[in-house]
């Protein structure tokens, strides 16, 4: 019995792309043994002719936002929408490597949670910024989580749908979807396989903000650290507040034969991280349960969006949604 994969493409402002984009993959889909496709572009909102595009592409569901929402708001709508096992999400730029897809679903296994692109060459920024970003952002994860991610937040993978309806409360709307996704399956124990391919120069401009994109990306791995694993982030702070409090201490016993306030407050605010950490803990053990995936409906109803199926024949079907 042939398993199956939702091929899911967000589209935002890609008109010199999109086409070439989503012939290639169909190319691909029809030279891959033993899997079902289902080709689904999300249109988020795009300006610039991209709609009308799609609008004439045959053996595809095209989603279409009203207004853009955002990278994981446009993978969230075609999550929703589809029903597959397994999950291939690329960008519509032509960045990726579209022709290493049979080689990420061949590691996609029994045992195998998600299979990530791992980024290398020409497209990958090399400047000392960006270097310097993704090297503190992959020591933050590592020092969390204890693994060592190659790619945070790679934009090519596959994964397995239960994976999404697990996480799906945490996931953003933004670009920090994969990002998400990859360290919430870390801490969860999850098998993550990192498959290197080819990153190529992007076609048009990119959307990527640097400095405000690795601001977020760190916030998001404190936040992340809280959720799962309280103790791991709070522990260590409330020891390095120790630490400096009893140094604080020996300094002032030294030079004026007494302890000093700001050894105090730096004693008790560490106690405070640490009875925090411990109930933040408590909290997470007792509670952490995700809520339950909603039902796939007969007929789709994803709020805002429209929903162009493409069928067999090549023909199309056009439902428009319930709140859209």
């Amino acid at each position: 019995m042939p398993r199956s994969c939702a091929v899911i493409i967000p589209v935002y402002n890609e008109c010199r792309a999109i086409e070439d984009t989503v012939t290639r993959v169909q190319g691909l889909c029809a030279e891959v043994p033993g899997y079902d496709f289902e080709i689904i572009c999300v249109n988020d909102g795009s300006s610039d002719g991209t709609g009308d595009i799609l609008a004439r592409l045959q053996g595809i569901t095209v989603i279409t936002h009203d207004v853009n929402r955002g990278y994981g708001a446009a993978l969230r709508t075609g999550l929703d929408y589809c029903t597959q096992e397994w999950i291939f999400i690329t960008d519509a730029d032509g960045t990726y490597p579209l022709a290493d897809l049979p080689k990420l679903l061949g590691c996609a296994k029994d045992k195998v949670d998600m299979v990530v692109g791992n980024r290398v060459g020409s497209g990958l920024s090399a400047t000392p910024f960006h270097r310097l970003a993704r090297w503190i952002l992959r020591k933050m994860v590592h020092g969390l989580t204890g693994v060592m991610v190659p790619d945070l937040n790679s934009g090519m993978r596959v994964f397995r749908r239960t994976l999404y309806a697990e996480f799906r409360h945490l996931l953003p709307m933004g670009f920090s979807f994969t990002t998400t996704l990859t360290v919430a399956s870390l801490y969860s124990g999850r098998k993550v396989h990192y498959e290197p391919i080819n990153y190529e120069r992007r076609i048009g401009k990119s959307n990527i903000k640097p400095v405000q994109d690795f601001l977020g990306f760190a916030m998001l791995i404190v936040r992340l650290a809280s959720y799962f694993d309280p103790l791991r982030f709070f522990l260590p702070a409330a020891f390095a507040l120790a630490g400096l409090g009893v140094l604080r201490a020996i300094r002032d016993v030294i030079v004026v034969n007494q302890f000093g306030a700001l050894s105090v407050i730096l004693m008790l605010t560490a106690f405070q991280v640490f009875v925090l950490g411990v109930i933040a803990d408590v909290i997470v053990r007792r509670f952490q349960v995700p809520p339950p995936m909603p039902q796939q409906p007969d007929a789709p109803q994803l709020p805002g969006a429209t929903v162009r199926v493409g069928t067999p024949a090549g023909e199309t079907l056009t439902t428009p949604s319930a709140h859209g």
